[in-house]
């Protein structure tokens, strides 16, 4: 079965062939797709303790967001997590997504500030009419907010989608709930005020755009999403998972890369179509949607924040109902993703009895390390037990009190100024 890490992998060198201009982030996201659960990464060594000579190799993974072998624990526990602090309450799937003429603003030194200021201006619209009396009339409000950016042909498509509980508490702390629980708010409302938030933070950042766009419509959908379980499912597909999963890809050929979609033109009928796209065009498509160093694409506003916990239980204690109970924990999916994990046992092959591990596989960063402490010289193939140590105190190795400044601050080659 054809996999998206294998479409990549085939493909990116025949795109960077093509010199194209890529950030630093970008970079960095095209190594550790081709280096993900490879040796350059490090690894363990399994060995049977029945059967001499049968060994198996795990390597580790990369982590990286945009990587589509990474992610599915971090994803179960996510959603395990989120799941556990729902309040018994109709729950509401909004989604904000902004026009295409501003899409341009997510280019460039400014991505990060301009994502920023797209949350920022969602928050505000959704928490300032969740307090409208004609609505909620819930001064205290709480709702997650998580980036996408790519729609089902990867095409560049930044929305929000937030959750949000329709309850929360009133000026006077009393508990408000909303009166159908098909209906929240009407989308016009929204609109205003996103166009009214978003331009007040352009103007802060010195961004400028099309005057046109501001009389455009502006797609806000409120829907109906029931106990909030269906909604944390669908965001958990999204949270640490890439662009595309490997279940829509249909075939990958010296030249192409073939996937299903689906076409929402008629909303009320969607349609399963099939694409075909470029290799090249396959992977340009997958790292637009790189997003900035340290932007945090998950959200939590008002008592969805882990530090208003207190504020979330008095909404659970005062509502109709008792608070909802903790959705089940199930065990992670078995990976080798890092720590925290549930580690996948491996069984021998010969007598299927399970494997211990034998060895370590130092990254190559490490060895490298590890060569330049050695004046260039490679490490004897006799000293591959000292050579994890040796690899540690080259890359982890604490400066000495003279290499530290007056504060106490580690510096490389000169004094703090």
């Amino acid at each position: 079965m054809p996999t998206v890490i294998e479409a990549l992998r085939r493909f990116i060198p025949a795109y960077l062939s093509t010199s194209p201009v890529l950030s630093g982030v970008q970079h960095r996201a095209l190594w550790a797709l081709q280096n993900c659960r490879t040796a350059v990464m490090g690894g363990h060594v399994h060995g049977c303790r029945e059967c001499v000579g049968e060994r198996h190799y795990a390597f580790h993974s990369c982590h990286h967001k945009c990587c589509p072998q990474c992610g599915r624990a971090a994803t179960a526990e996510w959603v395990r997590r989120e799941q556990s602090k729902l309040i018994p309450a109709p729950y509401f799937m909004v989604t904000f997504t902004l026009p295409a003429e501003l899409r341009d603003l997510f280019f460039g030194k400014d991505a990060k500030a301009a994502y920023d200021a797209f949350f920022h201006a969602c928050a505000a619209a959704l928490s300032r009419n969740l307090a409208n009396r004609k609505w909620l009339g819930a001064v205290s409000s709480g709702f997650t907010m998580v980036l996408h950016t790519w729609n089902q042909k990867m095409l560049f498509h930044p929305h929000l989608h937030c959750i949000v509980p329709a309850a929360g508490l009133d000026a006077e702390g009393r508990y408000v709930s909303v009166r159908s629980a098909d209906y929240l708010m009407p989308p016009d409302p929204l609109k205003k005020a996103l166009r009214h938030h978003f331009g007040a933070q352009m103007k802060a950042l010195g961004l400028t755009c099309d005057p046109s766009v501001w009389r455009r419509k502006w797609g806000i959908n409120v829907q109906a999403f029931g106990s909030g379980a269906n909604a944390v499912k669908y965001l958990g597909r999204y949270i640490h998972r890439s662009v595309i999963g490997d279940s829509r890809v249909l075939s990958v050929t010296e030249s192409h890369v073939t996937f299903r979609y689906l076409d929402r033109t008629d909303r009320a009928r969607p349609v399963d179509r099939i694409l075909t796209l470029d290799g090249v065009e396959f992977v340009r498509r997958y790292l637009r949607h790189v997003q900035p160093a340290k932007l945090r694409a998950v959200r939590y506003y008002g008592y969805h924040h882990p530090a208003a916990k207190k504020t979330r239980l008095r909404v659970q204690q005062w509502s109709d109902r008792s608070p909802a109970n903790p959705a089940p924990s199930e065990p992670a999916p078995a990976t080798n993703d890092g720590p925290g994990t549930v580690k996948r046992e491996h069984l021998c092959p010969c007598c299927q009895q399970p494997m211990v591990i034998i060895g370590r596989i130092q990254p190559g960063w490490k060895r490298r390390a590890l060569c330049q402490s050695m004046n260039g010289r490679a490490p004897p193939h006799q000293s591959t037990r000292a050579a994890p140590d040796a690899a540690r105190q080259a890359v982890e190795r604490r400066p000495h009190r003279s290499e530290r400044g007056d504060s106490g601050n580690r510096i490389k080659g000169a004094s703090l100024s």
